[in-house]
């Protein structure tokens, strides 16, 4: 049975949203796109984040406008705002994002004890990023000497990509990132693949994958009790995803009257990164989910997984 990626893609988002079982380099959709993906968004990256605004095209968003973080919404706009002592009488939404933007980085800047005098938001974004990086650079032990901000995210994901394949028992010596990706890819697979009594002899990447996905949805539509009498894998998942977040909202004590599953999801994870933050010690005190997700990424790097799926 076929997967659709999209489809595939969006379900473990979900599953890791709602305390699924998926691990994102086990369930990448394809090693060549994630590749290739990755190789034309480094740009991107390597732009900061500040209050739920990429910086770039503009400063508002990842293509411009004010959509960025707050999604079109004026009352998180303005509550943002608010919160960092801004005005906003008459004040339009691109230039309450551009002062929350120039503020938020300019407070970052001074935690990392970088000067802001006499520069510019796009010359003080950009060593703020490279800041950041080196932080976690130093932390997974890389070398930071005369790095650039691309060279350091490549040694970043390297060293994570080495950890991941210690932990699954994957040897790393003379081998380049694509074979290692694949030899972790195919590692996890096959430890997810037994757990679920999914054969694995004799088949590659793709059709592996495939089975242990399709497994793990006719599981969980057992346990949801969500029947699969007619439906291909693709229907079945986006059920078996929509009864995991109302269970998830359920805990959480969230409405769901009149919403759709993106806008209930987006609430649970929401709470659930506020919870995760304060098991962190990090305060959520006037911070939004984009602010708290940054302080968990810069302070606790491995707790992290699961939430830049669900962000995806």
């Amino acid at each position: 049975m076929k997967v659709n990626k999209s489809v595939l893609t969006f379900t473990i988002a979900g599953s890791v949203l709602v305390g699924g079982y998926a691990a994102s380099t086990a369930f990448a959709a394809n090693n060549t796109t994630a590749k290739t993906e990755q190789s034309s968004t480094a740009s991107q990256q390597a732009k900061p984040d500040f209050g739920g605004m990429k910086l770039g095209f503009g400063g508002f968003g990842a293509r411009g406008g004010h959509g960025g973080f707050f999604g079109g919404n004026p009352d998180g706009l303005l509550a943002k705002a608010k919160s960092l002592g801004i005005s906003t009488s008459g004040k339009d939404a691109d230039t309450l994002m551009k002062e929350i933007r120039d503020l938020t980085l300019k407070q970052e800047a001074k935690k990392l004890g970088i000067s802001t005098s006499g520069k510019t938001i796009d010359k003080l974004a950009q060593e703020v990023e490279l800041k950041r990086l080196q932080n976690q650079a130093k932390k997974l032990g890389a070398s930071i000497k005369g790095k650039t901000a691309e060279t350091l995210m490549n040694d970043i994901h390297l060293a994570k990509l080495k950890k991941e394949a210690k932990a699954l028992g994957v040897a790393t010596a003379g081998k380049d990132e694509q074979t290692l990706r694949q030899d972790v890819q195919k590692a996890a697979l096959t430890k997810k693949a037994k757990e679920l009594g999914v054969g694995t002899s004799g088949k590659d990447v793709q059709t592996l994958q495939q089975d242990v996905f399709t497994a793990q949805e006719k599981k969980d539509a057992k346990k949801y009790g969500i029947s699969l009498t007619g439906k291909d894998i693709r229907q079945a998942a986006q059920e078996v995803q929509s009864a995991k977040v109302k269970a998830e909202a359920k805990k959480f004590n969230i409405k769901i009257d009149g919403k759709s599953i993106r806008q209930i999801a987006s609430e649970v994870m929401d709470l659930k990164v506020k919870k995760l933050a304060k098991d962190l010690n990090i305060s959520t005190t006037n911070k939004t989910t984009r602010d708290l997700l940054q302080e968990i990424k810069d302070k606790n790097p491995d707790k992290m997984c699961w939430a830049a799926m669900a962000s995806a």
